[in-house]
C-alpha cells in the first residue's frame, strides 16, 4: 500500500469537516514525511510528488503550514 493511500485511510474520518483541497495537501504533505522528507518546510516540499517545480511545491507547503483554518 503506498504512503498517499494510507494516509488517506487513516485520515479518512479526521479530515472529513475540512475543505477537500486542505484534505488533500496534507495528504500529500504526510506522504512526503512518510517517503523521506525530514520536518523542514524545504524538504517537505522537495519530497511533494507532481509535475510543479520545487520552488511552487516548497510554496504549497509554506501556504499549507501558515493556514489559520488547520
Amino acid at each position: 500500500m503506498s504512503a498517499r493511500s494510507l494516509c488517506r485511510n487513516f485520515f479518512k474520518n479526521i479530515l472529513e469537516p475540512l475543505h477537500l483541497y486542505r484534505q488533500k495537501a496534507l495528504i500529500e504533505a504526510t506522504s512526503a514525511v512518510i517517503n523521506g522528507a525530514s520536518l523542514t518546510l524545504t524538504s517537505i516540499g522537495r519530497h511533494l510528488t507532481g509535475t510543479a517545480s520545487v520552488k511552487n511545491k516548497i510554496k504549497r507547503v509554506d501556504r499549507l503550514l501558515g493556514n489559520t483554518h488547520l
